[in-house]
């Protein structure tokens, strides 16, 4: 079963990178920093500080409070993340925010280019030669919580698609869309995903700048939050841009909106050629590794959407457990 071929994006011109070249750990040009603003200082007079304010000034600084200090790992060090996510508060936050609005807790969605494709991403799980075993009990039960969803192919994968025509109506599909709706809106609209994956990445202009592709990856994510829908990000195997600057620009917008990342990039690290086609320019995936890839991504939705509603994954285990429990009880002496 082949892959139509991702056509390669149109970037903005690249720019100089700094760090070893190959390093999967450097320190890729970051986006685009506001200048300082060049107006003037203004003195204005301030008011006496109360007693109040004059007692928090000589209290000990344990007794007025410091800011919690941010554990999390370093974006730089995105290649030693875990390949499975911890959810965050502020993640869950997202996920609560969207059912209020409407979304529907049993769905998720995948913004992506041909890769995502559902007879190449997960849509296995639902076909009659669906790869799981006698221990993946819990995997099962993600299957059936979000039956339908991989199967389905979503508005927002498309063949050569980049995080820039993600967001442009003239990718979206017409027969299914608004005019004015862009591939991600069409399929918010449509059907209310309390989840998304984003597979972006593979159709980047070798050597081109990071920065545009970091600016309209925060800008599909910022279109995800503001629905309600929460984004999984997702590292890559391949390298196409030559220096893994798109990998860590994902780790950089998953760090600074504390949502969780999907290392797939680390999970194909033990795939023979990293799990990609070397007929195919090492930048798409042989078909051996899509399994491994799928049965990842699987182990990471279930992994967020329990921590997401644990109430609800219990519930379901009770449901699915119980018809088993009662048919061995009937059989037994």
């Amino acid at each position: 079963m082949g892959v139509a071929a991702c056509n390669p994006s149109t970037a903005a011109a690249p720019v100089e990178t700094t760090g070893p070249a190959g390093s999967v750990t450097l320190i890729a040009p970051s986006a685009v920093v506001p200048a300082p603003s060049s107006a003037p200082l203004v003195s204005t007079p301030t008011a006496p500080p109360s007693v109040e304010d004059a007692t928090l000034a000589i209290l000990p600084a344990a007794v007025v409070g410091t800011p919690t200090p941010d554990t999390r790992p370093d974006p730089k060090y995105w290649s030693s993340w875990p390949v499975i996510p911890i959810v965050s508060a502020a993640a869950r936050q997202i996920y609560e925010h969207g059912l209020a609005l409407g979304n529907n807790p049993h769905v998720f969605s995948t913004i992506g280019d041909c890769q995502s494709e559902p007879n190449v991403f997960m849509g296995v799980f639902e076909s009659d030669q669906s790869p799981l075993g006698p221990k993946d009990t819990n995997l099962r039960q993600t299957v059936l919580y979000f039956a339908g969803s991989f199967s389905r192919k979503s508005l927002a994968v498309h063949d050569g698609l980049s995080p820039a025509s993600a967001l442009s109506p003239l990718w979206a599909d017409h027969s299914a869309c608004q005019a004015d709706e862009s591939p991600v809106a069409c399929e918010l609209r449509l059907r209310k995903p309390s989840i998304m994956f984003i597979n972006l990445g593979t159709v980047w202009k070798k050597g081109a700048s990071a920065a545009p592709y970091e600016t309209y990856l925060r800008q599909i994510v910022d279109l995800l939050i503001a629905h309600g829908t929460l984004p999984i990000l997702a590292t890559k195997a391949d390298n196409v841009e030559g220096d893994h600057s798109l990998d860590l620009a994902t780790a950089r917008v998953a760090h600074d909106y504390d949502i969780p990342l999907w290392n797939f990039w680390l999970a194909s690290d033990t795939l023979p050629n990293h799990g990609l086609d070397p007929g195919r320019d090492n930048v798409y995936l042989a078909p051996l590794a899509w399994g491994p890839r799928n049965y990842s991504a699987l182990q990471v939705l279930d992994s967020v959407w329990r921590a997401l509603d644990p109430s609800a994954a219990s519930t379901l285990a009770a449901e699915v457990t119980a018809p088993a429990a009662a048919a061995l009880s009937t059989t037994t002496p």
